[in-house]
């Protein structure tokens, strides 16, 4: 039996066709270099090979972006010992971190995994399978500082009085890094049967792998660990976070701004709240949803939009976090010696805490430590 493969131009400059030309009827096969879209996190089908190159170079694009973003955002914060220090920013580290780690080991996966089976991990090996629980892990980690990001705005800006939490980081750490653990290991352990067949120096022993694909060391997609272990928490993550979203976003709406601004900037700063909002608790990701969609074409036009939206979730991060943050941005212009620190009384600085909070999120940075 021969197999021949040939180049083909599309989506994708470097996809090779597989075919064995004594079986026509077999079929043929289209196996890309790159292997790394962000929409298989949730698409629940996998993704056409003719969009898969493009996608992937989209990712890696995107990611590398978020990556520099994230380590950009985790540095300014700690290095700003005043700010580090309150509640909030805490928080935001962890979940920055935590996307951190996850945004990378996605990224890397082109560069260790091949199609082929050419890479340094090789497909359905332990490696894999360690990696894929890993990536697994991580990204339901990342979903669970999503959720506490979301229940600490509501404890601020919502129910305001009673926000009080003893010992809330060791809570924290604890149920975001605690409550995904079993979820890979079931997936895993209970979805991969091995199977010996013949007796003696005949035996052979067969594995069927329900968790882990032959293409990419990830979640296998149409499978039930892929629905049940990781689709479903993904969303139940991304309805309660709506919730908050919704109770944050109608505070915004409602409240008013001190001195004398129009209307047109009132909305302006709502607005960039609400955006603000919607990245830190990843709401964003709502739309993978329809990837699910059983229409081809909007299935692809959804796995462009889920890529475009949420692989850069890491700039907006540094983008709310640092660039529009006043209290971050304040505090290393002045340590630049580029504005003059300004003096404030303790009052005025409360009030001014509070208003800043609701028009331009400045709340995750300026939450006191409780």
């Amino acid at each position: 039996k021969q197999w021949y493969q040939r180049r083909v131009r599309g989506d994708g400059e470097d996809c090779l066709t597989i075919y064995d030309e004594m079986r026509v009827d077999a079929g043929v096969m289209c196996r890309c270099t790159h292997n790394t879209s962000f929409a298989v996190l949730m698409a629940a089908e996998e993704i056409d090979p003719g969009y898969l190159e493009s996608q992937s170079i989209m990712s890696q694009a995107f990611l590398a972006a978020s990556i520099v973003g994230l380590l950009a955002t985790i540095s300014l914060i700690i290095l700003a010992s005043s700010i580090a220090k309150t509640r909030s920013s805490k928080v935001n580290m962890c979940f920055s971190f935590t996307l951190l780690l996850a945004s990378t080991l996605f990224l890397v996966q082109d560069f260790l995994v091949a199609p082929d089976n050419s890479g340094i991990i090789k497909l359905q090996s332990v490696p894999c399978a360690v990696y894929t629980m890993l990536q697994h892990y991580l990204w339901l980690v990342v979903f669970c500082w999503m959720i506490i990001e979301g229940f600490l705005m509501y404890l601020s800006l919502v129910q305001v009085f009673g926000s009080h939490i003893s010992k809330y980081m060791l809570k924290f750490n604890l149920a975001a890094w605690g409550i995904p653990i079993p979820f890979p290991l079931i997936g895993y352990f209970v979805f991969t049967k091995s199977y010996t067949v013949g007796e003696g120096d005949g035996a052979r022993t067969f594995t069927e792998h329900g968790y882990l694909p032959d293409t990419m060391c990830f979640v296998a997609p149409e499978t039930v660990p892929f629905y049940a272990l990781f689709l479903a928490p993904l969303i139940v993550c991304i309805v309660v976070n709506l919730v908050f979203f919704a109770l944050v976003a109608r505070v915004i709406k409602n409240s008013k701004c001190s001195g004398n601004i129009s209307d047109e900037e009132q909305m302006l700063r709502q607005l960039k709240a609400a955006v603000g909002v919607m990245v830190l608790l990843g709401t964003g990701w709502f739309f993978g949803i329809f990837m699910s969609v059983p229409t081809p074409a909007f299935q692809v036009y959804m796995q462009y939009f889920f890529i475009l939206l949420n692989s850069t979730q890491g700039t907006f991060v540094f983008l709310f976090y640092i660039v529009l943050n006043e209290q971050v941005k304040t505090h290393w212009l002045v340590k630049f010696g580029l504005a003059e620190p300004k003096k404030t009384t303790t009052s005025s600085s409360a009030a001014a805490t509070k208003n800043t909070t609701i028009t331009a999120v400045k709340m995750p940075m300026s939450t006191k430590n409780n």
